[in-house]
């Protein structure tokens, strides 16, 4: 009996119902497995979403793209999980999606997901590859995929060149893939929503069978239930009676009104999505745009007890998350603005500074999280931009964050000064005892910059710091960089004011550090360029006139006070503005005195390396300027033999071939990098060295050009004259060691016209110094060439002269004769040349002794056997010490064993003779 025309109080029927439900129960176990293969196939099942509105047509365009998205989002995917194997085959599939599109591409072009993805994916690519540890600890497979996506994406993204680049320019997402997206999610969760609804109607009917205590329950929940299952059937029975559909198209559901009363025929039309906006950039701008706070502390009295108790609150937020530095920094400066104690305003400033040097921080380590190359530099806050109030960034010097923070350091000097019973304790200062010249340098490398203690002292340090990194990262051809530089007297004479009020205060130990901080700015200025800046602008923290005592005092401050660093830094500064006005022997007495070149590399820090280099570079223009051409050449040998020239001056990093740096040396290695203005030019360097050294090698080479033993004094150019043998096929000269090389060929020869037009054409010899110091060298090298190709002469041919007149010699080489006669004399007195002066008729004299190639060849034969029989002898003596102490004979067998043993002596004598000859032969 069915359970719909039952009565509620029959029981009768209750039974027949369990007894259905019970072989029902077993039928369906029967036949569990054919349902659920017909659940699988069958597409209308109960589980199953039923679609709301009316049938969706897509078009071709539409499903072409949304395979292209699917198979975006499966790349996106093997990206998180670094899965290169994925990757690979991904890519080739959207490849090949985008070929079968191309008549749909070239109507409406490529799509923005797909620009964006081949975007991503090259620069994943390059991350990965330069990240060597991960690409170690991949499998060999991963590993191969990433080497062919490197190769793929570069063939690939050079055909979407322009699209990427636009891209870039406006990074923002395809808005369909993100429309689509939501659209699925919707999907799902009605979905979901659906199944979760009908799961729980499935759910209630195997509840129905409890105790005998709750049947009546139980019977009062079927009654609801199957009225309200009569009532679904009866509904559905009248929309197919009135559709008088069949099959499939039964299901489906039509927009006339008559499938669902909520949506009552009408479909629900989507909001155009708007453009996603970076919360966090928005919410960075936010904190960092100063609030009107200002306007509300104006409005206060601002008495000292108010400025104490909003200055205890300001101070207790400080660093905290989600607070404002610009807020903070505002609020400060309109304390600073009361009519308060000096102790309370000396307070105020202290911590005015202190935010001001935190939001200096702050920017940036964002701009160092954001962009760590040279490209962008405008975005740093050591810049001279600010914003207005509409928020447009303008340049100004005058109101940038680091020229505020130096008016403050002013005005709280200012305040100390007039107030001597004020000390640092009741100002809020920490004690100015730790320097910052002693703290390792290896801190400052860091991405952190280190936190200085607050006090007058250490924000003067701080603000150089800022200042030189400033230099140092600023383009030097953009006019931010020249605007820059004219902070630096400002800076002097601040640093100056703040020296003074140290040394009225007794602290002497103080006054050195500030002292060093100027000597650093001033030591590699020549006078003659101060001398023409002071006539145009007064130079303030810097002398025009007597500046060499001016320098001297700030040295002797800091060596009297200083500590062993600064000390250190102070002797070498005071070397290079020495060699820099050509006072060479002051500024070798000083270096050598000092030992700095002993335990310079062990004992000191990079920095001072770095300055103990750029010493010994001045002081070998010093000495070639000076016609020293030995004693520069001492001074460059060490710099210049390693090709490491531009690293070692720290004005640049050298590309290697075989790069063994890895990507934290490097960064720490741009981190030391001089600024622009205190370069040294390298090409007058290599220039200076190699034509010393050639001056000083090519008569050496025409001398013992038969010596096999013979050693290069310079390496360098060794390595030039080995590059040139190699290449027999060379043109005309055109770089600065191509000049070189054909003037050391022609002076080899004995041609000293051809090498004094190669040498003294080149145009680096411009940049050696002023207009005077170029006259002087050139004089200098004209001279130094015609003497070395005397000397050339001299070595090359006076084994084929009986005499040599002076007259002639002075005529060929355009020399004077007193000069050619000091050569000549010296030549002899050396025993260079085997010659004698006859004074009467003025000639010199050759005797003949000049070996030729048959004699060198001789005396190296001879040196060979002096080696082998001093071997043989040391073999010898060996055997016969052995054999005395191994054992004891009498005289005559010891006697004729020393026969034996000297005859094997000979004999092995003769053989090596032998052979040594047949080498020879």
């Amino acid at each position: 009996m069915s359970r719909f025309f039952a009565k509620p109080g029959d029981s009768s029927s209750e039974e027949e119902t369990e007894s259905e439900e019970e072989t029902s129960e077993e039928e369906s176990s029967e036949d569990e497995k054919p349902q659920q293969q017909l659940k699988k196939s069958s597409s209308f099942t109960k589980d199953a979403p039923v679609r709301k509105g009316p049938r969706k047509v897509v078009s071709q365009k539409d499903k072409r793209y949304d395979e292209m998205r699917q198979t975006v989002k499966a790349l996106q995917n093997a990206m998180k999980i670094n899965d290169w194997n994925a990757i690979a085959s991904d890519f080739q599939k959207l490849n090949q999606q985008i070929s079968k599109a191309s008549n749909l591409i070239s109507e409406s072009g490529v799509p923005k997901f797909y620009i964006s993805i081949i975007a991503k994916l090259a620069q994943v690519v390059e991350e990965t590859t330069k990240d060597k540890d991960k690409v170690k600890k991949m499998s060999k497979t991963n590993a191969k995929s990433l080497n062919a996506m490197k190769q793929n994406i570069k063939k690939n993204n050079a055909q979407y060149e322009n699209e990427i680049a636009k891209f870039l320019e406006n990074p923002v997402e395809d808005e369909g893939e993100d429309e689509d997206e939501e659209e699925d999610e919707s999907s799902e969760s009605e979905s979901e929503s659906e199944s979760e609804s009908e799961s729980e109607s499935e759910d209630e009917k195997p509840k129905k069978k409890k105790d005998d205590d709750d049947e009546e329950e139980d019977d009062d929940d079927d009654e609801d239930e199957w009225s309200s299952s009569s009532s679904d059937d009866s509904s559905s029975s009248d929309d197919a009676g009135r559709s008088g559909a069949t099959g499939i198209s039964k299901w489906m559901k039509t927009g006339d009104g008559s499938d669902s009363s909520d949506d009552d025929g009408f479909e629900k039309v989507k909001k155009k999505k708007e453009p996603k906006v970076r919360e966090t950039k928005a919410r960075k701008e936010d904190e960092d745009k100063p609030k009107d706070s200002g306007k509300k502390e104006e409005q206060m009295v601002l008495t000292e007890e108010n400025v104490k108790k909003k200055l205890e609150e300001t101070l207790a937020v400080r660093g905290k998350k989600g607070t404002s530095k610009k807020d903070q920094i505002a609020q400060l400066e309109v304390l600073a603005t009361a009519n308060i104690s000096p102790m309370m305003t000396a307070q105020v400033l202290v911590h005015l500074i202190s935010s001001q040097f935190d939001l200096i921080t702050a920017q940036f380590l964002h701009h160092q999280a954001q962009q760590r190359d040279r490209a962008g530099l405008g975005l740093l806050p050591i810049s001279f931009e600010i914003e207005n109030q509409n928020g447009s960034k303008v340049s100004s010097r005058d109101q940038c964050l680091w020229t505020k923070t130096m008016r403050n350091i002013r005005r709280l000097l200012e305040v100390l000064s007039e107030n001597p019973e004020l000390n640092e304790e009741n100002t809020g200062q920490s004690a100015a005892t730790v320097s910052r010249a002693q703290v390792p340098d290896d801190m400052f490398e860091d991405d952190e910059p280190l936190q200085v203690a607050s006090n007058l002292v250490s924000f003067v340090e701080r603000l150089d710091d800022d200042l030189y990194l400033s230099l140092r990262l600023l383009d030097n051809h953009a006019p931010e960089f020249l605007k820059r530089l004219l902070d630096i007297a400002p800076f002097l004479q601040l640093a100056e004011d703040v020296q003074t009020y140290y040394l009225k205060m007794g602290k002497k130990d103080v006054a050195a550090r500030l002292a060093m901080r100027r000597l650093e700015h001033l030591y590699y200025k020549h006078d003659s360029l101060v001398a023409k800046a002071g006539t145009i602008v007064q130079q303030h923290g810097d002398r025009v006139e007597n500046r060499a005592a001016f320098i001297e005092e700030m040295a002797m401050l800091v060596y009297q006070y200083g500590d062993d660093t600064i000390r250190t830094k102070a002797m070498l500064c005071q070397i290079y503005y020495h060699a820099l006005h050509d006072r060479f022997y002051q500024a070798r007495d000083m270096m050598l005195m000092s030992h700095l070149q002993d335990n310079i590399h062990q004992s000191y820090t990079i920095p001072t390396q770095i300055l103990f280099n750029r010493t010994m570079a001045q002081l070998g223009l010093s000495a070639f300027r000076c016609g020293l051409i030995m004693d520069a050449h001492n001074c460059f040998d060490e710099l210049c033999c390693n090709n490491r020239l531009k690293e070692l001056l720290a004005q640049g990093i050298s590309s290697q071939r075989y790069n063994d740096r890895n990507e934290t040396q490097e960064r720490a290695e741009r981190k030391r990098q001089t600024p622009y203005h205190m370069h040294i030019n390298l090409e007058l360097i290599e220039c200076c060295h190699l034509v010393g050294a050639f001056l000083l090698e090519i008569p050496k080479m025409v001398a013992m050009a038969y010596d096999s033993k013979r050693k290069w004094t310079s390496r360098a150019l060794k390595r030039v004259f080995d590059n040139s043998d190699r290449n027999p096929l060379s043109g005309p000269p055109e770089t600065t060691r191509d000049v070189i090389m054909a003037g050391a060929r022609a002076l080899e020869k004995g041609d000293w016209r051809q090498c004094e037009a190669h040498i003294l054409a080149l145009p680096v010899w411009s940049q050696i110094g002023s207009e005077e110091s170029v006259v002087k060298v050139t004089e200098m090298l004209r001279r130094k060439i015609k003497e070395e190709a005397l000397r050339t002469f001299l070595f090359a041919y006076s084994a084929f002269y009986d005499a040599l007149s002076l007259e002639q010699l002075c005529d060929m080489f355009e020399l004077e004769r007193q000069v050619v006669n000091t050569l000549v004399s010296k030549m002899i007195i050396s025993e260079e040349l085997f010659a004698s002066w006859d004074q009467p008729t003025g000639s010199i004299v050759m005797h003949k002794k000049e070996r030729s190639r048959l004699h060198h060849i001789g005396l190296q034969y001879s040196d060979l056997l002096g080696k082998l029989v001093e071997s043989n002898e040391k073999v010898m003596s060996d055997g016969m010490r052995s054999f005395v102490v191994g054992i004891s004979v009498t005289a005559a067998t010891s006697s004729s064993s020393r026969t034996r043993l000297a005859a094997a002596g000979s004999e092995g004598l003769e053989g090596n003779v032998e052979e040594e000859t047949e080498g020879l032969g």
